[in-house]
């Protein structure tokens, strides 16, 4: 869908024709020139208009001793009034010699200049503020769309952003309220695609979705570190993106459960997560909310596992070769919502462990419908 749109693109516009569009920086150099032209016209409006008030002071104080000087002076010389006809018609004469019904004129057009100056001035405030609102609209769409556009390492790329969103709720604080796939680029991580989940409560990173069997999650470590699946189905996003993500402080993790009869259920605790020499152990900061029960254990800290890196606290067991998929196993029986997807409850005992569950909700043997695992900024109002 995008080659096409590219393509289309490509055939509606010969090469001789494109239009040529300024960067944004050089329409914030424009704007700011002008406006410090507006700035400088003024000024020296205002400077011009006080020497004008000098001169004339000046030349009020001078007529009546010039007057004095005409009644002494030698005999023919020319009167005042002379003196300032003459002055008035030549067009080289010094404006402290201007009558003064000629300079009140000079002094309301200085006015008018200056009226229409500050009016010049709101209009390209306006327009600089109208940019600044199309900038941060153009981001957002950007940001949306990039997806269908050349990768950041593409040569003579024209959609390269300067900066990209750390994560969804930087996002959704942006003004983004549509849910969807966007690229993000957390600190010293290169740039990924996300699905956002924008709720009231702000922006939701996805980074597990169950709702249909469509995606096997009986997954190797490598697969679980760099992540499977479909952003708009089930997926994993992957656990050293997810680190990236809450590498930077505290996390919300929302869980939120759906079995076969419609019913559903939310868990919600405070977490960090540490990188992959950890085992990119899920460090348990506070208490689960919720009408459910704690089901991952009692542990603080749970290190993930997969069937060929065992990781977790039972040490007789393998609990995902045991169980199924990978995850933060404790002592295997509590949850594992990365278990084998079933339609229908399995008859053997033996399959029914490895589904999708929650223990403290249906019980180990209930098979969920659905799941879905998002995480969003937090801060704790103490530690722990």
């Amino acid at each position: 869908m995008c080659q096409a749109r590219r393509r289309a693109a490509a055939a509606g516009a010969p090469r001789e024709r494109r239009a040529q569009f300024a960067s944004w920086d050089e329409v914030n150099v424009l704007a700011h020139g002008l406006l410090q032209l507006g700035h400088g016209l003024k000024e020296h409006v205002e400077r011009t208009k006080g020497q004008l008030r000098e001169r004339r002071s000046a030349a009020s104080g001078c007529g009546a001793a010039c007057g004095k000087r005409e009644m002494v002076g030698a005999p023919g010389a020319p009167s005042w009034e002379s003196r300032m006809a003459r002055a008035s018609r030549s067009s080289e004469a010094h404006p402290a010699f201007l009558p003064q019904s000629l300079m009140d004129a000079q002094n309301l057009r200085i006015e008018e200049l200056l009226q229409k100056i500050k009016q010049q001035q709101y209009k390209l405030d306006k327009q600089n503020l109208q940019i600044k609102s199309l900038q941060s609209k153009l981001l957002l769409f950007l940001a949306a769309q990039r997806p269908c556009f050349p990768p950041p390492s593409a040569p003579g790329s024209p959609w390269l952003l300067e900066e990209l969103p750390e994560g969804c709720h930087q996002l959704f604080l942006a003004g983004q309220r549509s849910s969807g796939v966007f690229q993000v680029q957390p600190a010293g991580s290169q740039p990924f695609r996300v699905y956002c989940d924008m709720t009231a409560e702000g922006g939701w990173t996805v980074f597990q979705r169950r709702m249909d069997g469509s995606v096997d999650f009986d997954q190797l470590w490598d697969a679980y570190k760099n992540g499977f699946g479909d952003l708009h189905g089930d997926f994993w996003l992957g656990l050293e993106k997810i680190h990236h993500i809450v590498q930077e402080g505290k996390y919300n993790l929302l869980i939120e459960l759906e079995d076969w009869e419609g019913n559903s259920q939310v868990v919600q605790f405070v977490f960090s997560l540490g990188g992959e020499s950890t085992a990119y152990t899920l460090n348990l900061l506070g208490p689960l909310s919720g009408e459910l029960e704690n089901a991952l254990g009692e542990f603080r800290q749970l290190p993930f596992s997969t069937r060929d890196r065992d990781h977790d606290l039972k040490a007789d067991t393998n609990c995902a070769k045991h169980l199924s998929g990978g995850w933060w196993f404790s002592t295997c029986g509590h949850a594992n919502l990365n278990g084998k997807y079933f339609r229908s409850i399995p008859r053997q005992r033996h399959e029914r462990k490895q589904g999708i569950f929650w223990k403290t909700w249906k019980g180990r043997y209930y098979p969920l419908k659905s799941t879905v695992m998002k995480i969003q900024p937090a801060v704790l109002e103490a530690e722990p």
